[in-house]
C-alpha cells in the first residue's frame, strides 16, 4: 500500500493544495518533501492523522507530534484564516491510498464551523477505486475495517507516522518508560484499558440505586448456601474416614479369624470350626443389610404411605403436567431465534422491493401470527404455570420416578421383620455350637483370641452405627443444600428479572479480571519478538559494532550485551540515544506486522553523517515501502546524497517556502534523479 495523493483545503496555511506521489518501484521508494522551519512540513503529518483517524489522532497518538488539545480546539485552530469569512466555513482533507495499481480508496474527512470559526461538526467519506472507477462506501461501517486491514489501527499509527523531533525528546527521556508505553501501543494495551475503566463505569452505574439491599440479600443466602456445601464436604470427609475404618477393622477380624482356625479351636473339630465361623459371618452380613432395608423403608417410605392416596395422584398428575408446559416453552424459545432470522430473510427478497412500509409492516405481522400460531393454543396435556420452580430438572425428575415406588405394604413389613428374627436366632446358635467345640483352652490362646474378635466385633459395630448416622446427616444435608440452593436460584431469577444490567455487571467483573491476567502474558511473549527486531535494526543503523544483542524487560527496561555475554555500559551521545529510539519504533512497526509506508517529520536532526548514511540505507533497503521524508534544508543535502552513492533514489522533491497567511503556495515538484536538488523559489 502506498500514498498517491494528499489534497488540503482550508487546513492550517494550506487554502487549496494537492501532493501527488508516485507508486514506489524501480529503486525509488523514497520521497523528500523539503522545506525550512514553520513553512508546513508538521501540517502534512497532522493532516494525514486526522484525516484518517479523526478525533482518534489527539487522543492516541500525541508520541507522533500531536498535541493533546481538545480536538474541536485544536480544529479551530487549524482552520485556514480566509475561510472564516468566506461561504465555504469549510476544512477538509482527502489521502488517496492504493492498495494495488488498480485498486485503492479514497479517505476524505471535512470539519464544518459557524460564521465566528467554532466548530460545529465533521463529516467522514470513504470512497473505494477499482479500474479508476470510485464507489461510495458507508464510512461508519467500512472505514475502520480498511484502515485494519490495509493501513494501521490508531494506536499503531505512531510507529509508522511520527515526528522525528518528538523522537528526540523521547531519547532524552526515561527510557523504560517510553518503551514499555511503546509496548503497550503494539498490543493496544491502550484500548485494552480503556475497556477496563468503562467495564468499572458501567458496574458502578448498574450497582447503584434501589436494587442494592436486594443484591445483599441473595449474596447473604449464597454465603449460606457455601456454609452448607462445606459443611457437607466435611461430613463426606468423615464419612469416607468411617468407611476405610470398617474395611480396616474387617480385615483385622478376618485375620483374627483365620488365627482361629489355625489354631485347631482347643481340639474340636476344625473343619467344622472354620464352616462355623464362615457362616457367622455371612449371617452377620445379612442382619446387617436386613437391618438397612427396615429403617429405610420404614424411615423414607411409611411416612408417604400414610398420606392419602389422592394426594400422590395429585401431585405425580401434578409435575407430570408441569414438565410438559416446561418441554413446551423450550421448544417454543429454542425456534424463537429462527423466526427472526426468517422474517429478515424473507424480507429482503428481492421480489418485495417494490412493497411500501406498510405493506411491509403487514407481512412482519402476519409472519409473527403465523410463527405463533404454530405453538397456540397450548397442549391440552400441559399444566398453565409451573408451582414446583424450585425443582431442578434431576430433582424432579428423580421426584417423578418415586412417586412408584413410594407405597409399601405391611407384608414387606412383616417379612423384613420376620428375616431379621431368623437371622439373630441362627447366629445364637452358631455361637453356642462354636463354643461348644472350641473345648479346653489349655494355654489360654484361644481366650485372648475371642476377646479380641469380641473387641474387634464391637469396634466394627460402633463403626456402623456411626456410618449409619453420617449417611443419615449427609442425606437429610443435601436435601436443606436442594432447597436453599433452589430458594436462592429463584429469587435470584426475580432480581435479575426486575434488574437485567446487574447480570451484566457481574459479567464485566469476570472481563475485568480476565483483562488484568492476560496483560502480563502478552508483554511476555512480545518482549521477546521485539527484542530481536531492535537488536536487528540497532545493529543496521548504529556505527558502533560492540552490540551483539538488546534485551527488553517486561518493565520496559533495556540492557546491551556483547558478543560473549557480557553487559554493555558506555555513556551514549544525543545521537545514538536518537539512534536507538528510531531503532525502537522500526522493531516495533516490524512486530506488529503491518506493511505501509513511513512518514517521518524532521528525520535525522542532530545526527552525524554516518548514522544518516546509515538511517537512509535502511530506508532504501525495503524498495516496496513508500517513505515520505518531511525534511530541513540541512538534513538530507547534494552532498550526503553523492558522498553515500545515492543519486537516482529520489521519486519527488517538494520545497515549501511561504507564510502561514497566503493564500497561495509556491511549490516545486519534479523527479531528481541526479541528487537533491534546491528550490528556486
Amino acid at each position: 500500500m502506498w500514498i498517491a495523493r494528499i489534497e488540503l483545503s482550508n487546513f492550517k496555511a494550506y487554502l487549496n493544495q494537492v501532493f501527488q506521489f508516485p507508486e514506489p518501484g524501480d529503486g525509488k521508494n523514497l520521497v523528500l518533501i523539503g522545506g525550512m522551519n514553520g513553512h508546513g512540513k508538521t501540517t502534512l503529518l497532522e493532516a494525514l492523522y486526522l484525516c484518517l483517524y479523526g478525533e482518534d489522532a489527539t487522543h492516541h497518538l500525541a508520541r507522533a507530534g500531536l498535541k493533546e488539545n481538545a480536538y474541536a480546539k485544536f480544529l479551530q485552530g487549524a482552520l485556514h484564516g480566509s475561510a472564516q469569512g468566506a461561504r465555504d466555513r469549510a476544512m477538509r482533507v482527502s489521502i488517496r491510498l492504493m492498495v494495488l495499481n488498480d485498486y485503492g480508496f479514497d479517505v476524505t474527512r471535512t470539519w464544518y464551523f459557524d460564521p465566528q470559526g467554532k466548530y460545529l461538526s465533521q463529516e467522514a467519506r470513504l470512497d473505494e477505486i477499482l479500474d479508476g472507477v470510485s464507489r461510495p462506501l458507508d464510512a461508519s461501517e467500512k472505514l475502520s475495517t480498511v484502515l485494519y486491514e490495509h493501513v494501521v489501527p490508531a494506536h499503531l499509527a505512531p510507529f509508522f507516522f511520527f515526528d522525528g523531533e518528538e523522537v528526540k525528546k523521547l531519547a532524552d527521556q526515561d527510557r523504560s518508560e517510553w518503551v514499555k508505553q511503546g509496548m503497550e501501543s503494539l498490543m493496544g494495551v491502550v484500548l485494552v484499558r480503556q475497556l477496563r475503566e468503562r467495564l468499572g463505569q458501567y458496574q458502578n452505574n448498574r450497582r447503584q440505586g434501589a436494587l442494592a439491599k436486594d443484591k445483599t440479600e441473595l449474596d447473604k443466602m449464597l454465603a449460606e448456601v457455601g456454609i452448607k456445601e462445606n459443611e457437607r464436604t466435611h461430613l463426606g470427609t468423615d464419612l469416607a474416614q468411617c468407611i476405610e475404618n470398617i474395611r480396616q477393622q474387617t480385615e483385622r477380624l478376618e485375620t483374627a479369624q483365620e488365627r482361629l482356625i489355625n489354631i485347631g479351636a482347643g481340639g474340636g473339630n476344625i473343619k467344622s470350626v472354620e464352616d462355623l465361623i464362615r457362616e457367622e459371618g455371612e449371617k452377620k452380613r445379612e442382619l446387617d443389610e436386613c437391618e438397612k432395608m427396615l429403617e429405610k423403608l420404614l424411615g423414607d417410605r411409611l411416612p408417604f404411605h400414610l398420606s392419602e392416596p389422592a394426594l400422590h395422584d395429585g401431585l405425580r398428575y401434578r409435575l407430570k403436567t408441569e414438565r410438559r408446559l416446561i418441554e413446551w416453552e423450550e421448544r417454543k424459545n429454542g425456534l424463537e431465534p429462527e423466526k427472526q432470522r426468517f422474517a429478515e430473510r424473507f424480507l429482503e427478497n428481492d421480489r418485495l422491493a417494490h412493497f411500501s412500509r406498510t405493506e411491509r409492516r403487514g407481512l412482519e405481522i402476519a409472519i409473527t401470527e403465523a410463527w405463533e400460531s404454530l405453538f397456540w393454543p397450548r397442549p391440552v396435556d400441559c399444566a398453565v404455570d409451573v408451582l414446583h420452580g424450585y425443582l431442578e430438572p434431576r430433582q424432579r425428575q428423580r421426584l417423578e420416578e418415586a412417586q412408584s415406588v413410594f407405597r409399601v405394604g405391611a407384608t414387606q413389613i412383616r417379612e423384613l421383620a420376620r428375616r431379621r428374627a431368623d437371622i439373630r436366632i441362627r447366629l445364637k446358635e452358631l455361637e453356642n455350637r462354636r463354643i461348644q467345640l472350641q473345648g479346653v483352652d489349655d494355654d489360654g490362646a484361644l481366650t485372648k483370641l475371642n476377646e479380641e474378635l469380641r473387641a474387634i466385633q464391637e469396634a466394627l459395630n460402633e463403626l456402623n452405627r456411626n456410618r449409619g448416622d453420617l449417611e443419615r446427616r449427609l442425606t437429610s444435608l443435601e436435601s436443606t443444600i436442594n432447597q436453599a440452593r433452589a430458594d436462592y436460584e429463584r429469587e435470584n431469577a426475580r432480581y435479575l428479572q426486575a434488574e437485567p444490567a446487574q447480570s451484566v455487571a457481574r459479567k464485566a467483573e469476570r472481563v475485568k479480571a480476565l483483562i488484568d491476567e492476560l496483560l502480563p502474558r502478552l508483554f511476555e511473549q512480545k518482549t521477546r519478538a521485539l527484542s530481536a527486531k531492535v537488536t536487528e535494526r540497532f545493529k543496521a543503523l548504529a556505527h558502533k559494532k560492540q552490540v551483539d544483542r538488546i534485551e527488553i524487560g517486561p518493565d520496559g527496561t533495556t540492557q546491551m550485551f556483547t558478543d560473549n555475554g557480557q553487559p554493555l555500559r558506555f555513556d551514549r551521545s544525543a545521537g545514538e540515544n536518537q539512534i536507538f529510539a528510531t531503532a525502537l519504533f522500526a522493531g516495533l512497526a516490524d512486530v506488529s506486522g503491518y506493511h505501509i509506508p513511513l512518514v517521518v517529520d524532521t528525520p535525522m536532526a542532530r545526527l552525524d553523517s554516518t548514522h544518516r548514511h546509515n538511517l537512509l540505507e535502511y530506508w532504501h533497503s525495503d524498495p516496496q515501502r513508500q517513505v515520505i521524508l518531511l525534511s530541513q534544508d540541512k538534513e538530507v543535502d547534494k552532498a550526503l546524497a553523492r558522498c553515500s552513492g545515492w543519486p537516482c533514489w529520489w521519486r519527488t522533491f517538494a520545497s515549501i517556502f511561504r507564510t502561514r497567511r497566503s493564500r497561495s503556495m509556491c511549490c516545486k515538484q519534479r523527479c531528481v534523479t541526479t541528487g537533491v536538488a534546491a528550490c528556486s523559489c
